[in-house]
């Protein structure tokens, strides 16, 4: 029997590109349908639309570049965006991302929307990166979020206290409006269990390819660790990402394809086959939100090895399930990955711990039912 305060709200996600949507957020629209409420998405339409559709999710596409800085394109994205509102009338409007906040709390706030929430996947380039550009976009964005975001309509979603406390010490917002929600959750059964004999092992980098994901600390350490005579294949397994400040130079990526010390895999739709054929699965980012692909290796039973920055830290217990290794130290990534290569029973146990670890805490069945929650008392908060 479906409550009161959900008959018949209608909810409106407001995503960047449906295969984020797909990989981030339908488990979360497909419980919402489940717990009775409408929901439509607004997003960049490319090959999912048949798809998404027949799941009962009335779908918008919506003419939006991530990167793009251009007046007119940008001003078409939000007119768009505001015209669907007005039509849709949602009760809730739920953007995911910096571009779809941004313009999903201009339009909220013309349209009087009641309920906002905005769900950051970690704080991105522009808090991220200390390139000019970023430093220059920073204080902007920081502006506009301070005018846009603090009201008390509005709700944060932070995937880690460390992205919530740089919130705080910018007074971007009050602490009453951020909730802690970690990731997206994961498809237990689909990121199953599973022992890897594959020689030579695998150490497995999934992200696209890009400088803060640690691309470059990850060729480096595959050098040693090649140099000390470790029989291993080292693999990124991810998109190049060309229009990315930080994207990998082609030069780059063809010296190591050529130079036969990297395995470049590109963009896998299977990623379970991908995780499943690991032995290890290393992401030294510099900073994340909480890191799918991490969660999805640990809960196919994975050890990780990863640097202790935001995100990463939220998903590896040092000496538990993986290796926290101290950022931008090289040598003692080299040294964890190295640790694991020579001790299959050590790969296994932590593995086995990761995979209890997302049992525990982040099942994507968990994540929603949270996220739900957090949607049912806003709504309630509206009658009190």
């Amino acid at each position: 029997m479906q409550s009161n305060i959900t008959q018949a709200k209608r909810i409106l996600f407001v995503i960047s590109e449906d295969w984020y949507f797909m990989s981030h957020r339908l488990f979360l629209a497909k419980y919402a349908i489940s717990q009775g409420y409408e929901v439509s998405l607004i997003t960049k339409v490319t090959i999912h639309k048949n798809e998404i559709a027949s799941y009962g999710i009335h779908l918008v596409d919506w003419p939006i570049r991530r990167r793009s800085a251009n007046i007119f394109s940008e001003s078409k994205s939000i007119f768009t965006l505001l015209n669907v509102i007005k039509n849709l009338k949602p009760d809730i409007i739920h953007s995911v991302g910096l571009k779809p906040i941004l313009y999903g709390a201009i339009c909220a706030k013309i349209c009087k929307i009641p309920v906002r929430i905005f769900a950051f996947a970690g704080l991105g380039y522009v808090f991220s990166s200390s390139q000019l550009l970023a430093r220059v976009i920073r204080p902007i964005i920081i502006i506009m979020m301070k005018f846009l975001l603090n009201n008390k309509y509005s709700t944060l979603i932070m995937q880690n206290t460390d992205d919530q406390n740089i919130f705080l010490q910018q007074n971007i917002v009050l602490k009453s409006q951020i909730s802690i929600i970690r990731g997206a959750g994961v498809d237990l059964k689909l990121f199953s269990l599973s022992k890897n004999i594959t020689q030579p092992p695998i150490v497995l980098l999934p992200a696209r390819l890009l400088r803060d994901k640690g691309i470059e600390d990850f060729v480096k350490s595959a050098i040693i660790l090649k140099e000390d005579g470790f029989n291993a294949r080292f693999v990124i397994a991810g998109r190049e990402d060309p229009s990315n400040p930080e994207a990998i130079d082609k030069a780059s990526l063809n010296k190591w394809r050529e130079s036969n010390l990297i395995e470049l895999w590109g963009h896998i739709d299977d990623m379970v086959g991908a995780f499943q054929k690991a032995s290890i699965v290393c992401l030294p980012s510099f900073r994340e939100g909480l890191p799918k692909a991490l969660l999805e290796a640990a809960s196919c039973g994975k050890p990780i090895v990863a640097y202790d920055v935001p995100g990463c830290r939220e998903v590896v217990i040092d000496k538990v399930n993986g290796f926290l290794v101290e950022f931008k130290n090289i040598i003692g990534l080299s040294d964890a990955i190295k640790q694991l290569l020579l001790n299959n029973s050590l790969r296994y146990s932590m593995g086995n711990e990761g995979r209890k670890l997302v049992i525990k805490h982040f099942s994507q069945e968990e994540i929603a039912k949270q996220t739900e929650l957090l949607w049912r008392s806003k709504l309630e908060a509206l009658n009190n």
